[in-house]
Parts: C-alpha cells; sequence; structure tokens
C-alpha cells in the first residue's frame, strides 16, 4: 500500500485501514526509540515486562485528540494496574504540543514521544490515531485504530488476565 499525503508536506498518514504490514497480535513489537517531549532519548524497551498503551497520532486530528480523552478516562485503571501510557506525536514540534496539551485540557500522559518520521515509518503504519496494547511480554496484543475506553479496559483486563 502506497502512503497518500492529504498535504503539501509530507505527513506520512493515510486515512483508512492499517495496511497489510501492520503488527499482528503475538508479533513482537519492534524497537521504538525517540525523544521525549522534556527533549531525553527514549527507549520503549524501558517498560519491557510491564503493560504499555501506545497511542501514535498528532495534535491536529480530531480522532486523535478524541482518542487520547478515551484513554484518559481510564487513567486510573492504567495506573492501578502498572500500565505505561505512551503517546508518540507525528512530526509535531515540542511547542505545538505542549500547547495542545495546555490548550485542549488534554491529561498529559505518562510519557510523550516526539517522532520525526523515523518510528512511523518503523511500525509500517500510515493510520492515526493508531493504538497498540503490548503485554508484559513484549508482544503486541492489539494493533488498530480508534478503540472505545470501555472496549479498551475490556481488552487490556484480558490481556493482563491471560499473562
Amino acid at each position: 500500500m502506497r502512503p497518500q499525503y492529504l498535504f503539501d508536506r509530507e505527513p506520512t498518514l493515510l486515512i483508512s485501514p492499517l495496511s497489510a504490514d501492520a503488527l499482528q497480535k503475538g508479533d513482537t513489537f519492534p524497537e521504538l526509540k525517540g525523544k521525549t517531549l522534556d527533549g531525553n532519548d527514549f527507549d520503549l524497551r524501558t517498560f519491557k515486562g510491564e503493560p504499555i498503551v501506545l497511542k501514535i497520532g498528532t495534535t491536529w486530528c480530531a480522532a486523535c485528540g478524541m482518542q487520547s480523552k478515551a484513554i484518559n478516562n481510564i487513567s486510573d485503571y492504567l495506573k492501578e494496574n502498572k500500565i505505561h501510557f505512551v503517546e508518540v506525536f507525528l512530526q509535531e514540534s515540542e511547542k505545538t504540543v505542549r500547547k495542545y496539551f495546555n490548550k485542549d485540557g488534554h491529561e498529559l500522559p505518562e510519557t510523550v514521544i516526539l517522532d520525526e518520521g523515523e518510528i512511523h515509518k518503523s511500525l509500517n503504519g500510515y493510520l492515526i490515531p493508531r493504538v497498540i496494547l503490548i503485554d508484559k511480554n513484549y508482544k503486541v496484543y492489539r494493533d488498530g485504530d480508534s478503540i472505545s475506553s470501555e472496549d479498551m479496559k475490556k481488552m487490556l483486563e484480558t490481556m493482563l488476565a491471560n499473562e
């Protein structure tokens, strides 16, 4: 599947189902490194051995904002079950992301990663928002588009029960 660009710049996104190269349930999650909102190096493997909710999106995508709010609706559940929430912003500046969290009342996730395209390319997907659930064995449990807070919580409960 060839990426389709919606603007003159290269945002590398396609609003359609995930490509055939999407991660499959049971796949080992690939390496994911980037810079945090504070400019520090980050490696997702730091959380290996613990469950992770990974959301990929942008500040200007309305569905991405709705997905962030859905995840925030279960933030107490995530904290109680020691599930890390990592949000990756595609081709966004630190200033834009901070403004997004300050202006729109979004709760700042545990970890925010700024991606200039490397993470997005390495995951072979051109869909936003994209939500990936990763179990404590660093295996993909779910890779897909938007999901309600209720469905995500049920899926996480099942994932945790099967570990």
